[in-house]
């Protein structure tokens, strides 16, 4: 017991560790994007979520993308085309007309057999393997039509 109370009462050494974390990094003239991720990560979770679950935000659907396997300079498309054909809903679903069901936040069509789904790392995974890596979005109405520009 006294151990504790010695390490938590101020002016014992508590709060130095974390100050000299802080110093640390604005010394070092780190930005949130350059330690690690952790910026956008964070963004994800601030909407409800880490990467994917949920309703995503545009930075939650690139940080999806990019844990999907994506390359970071196609995340911003992958997003605005999420956007577009989901309106960043895990669960957002449309029945076509031709019996065909699309599933997830990059709307991945049932003739995909198992890559649709409405599991965030599959639809994303998916995603990336349908588009070649973010070079291929063909399959996308609404990149086709121009539909998504300026989602994000």
């Amino acid at each position: 017991m006294g151990s504790y109370h010695r390490y938590r009462r101020p002016g014992r050494g508590g709060g130095i560790a974390v100050i000299a974390v802080i110093v640390i990094v604005v010394a070092s003239g780190a930005t949130p994007k350059t330690i690690g991720g952790a910026a956008r990560h964070a963004d994800a979770m601030a909407v409800g979520a880490s990467p994917g679950g949920g309703t995503l935000s545009c930075r939650g659907l690139e940080a999806l993308w990019e844990s999907g396997g994506g390359s970071p300079g196609a995340a911003f498309t992958a997003a605005e085309i999420a956007q577009a054909e989901s309106s960043g809903r895990q669960y957002a679903t449309n029945q076509n007309g031709n019996g065909t069901t699309d599933r997830g936040y990059w709307q991945i069509n049932s003739t995909w057999g198992g890559l649709s789904t409405f599991d965030p790392a599959g639809n994303a995974r998916a995603a990336v393997q349908i588009s070649h890596d973010g070079t291929g979005w063909g399959p996308w109405v609404t990149y086709t039509t121009g539909a998504y520009q300026g989602k994000c």
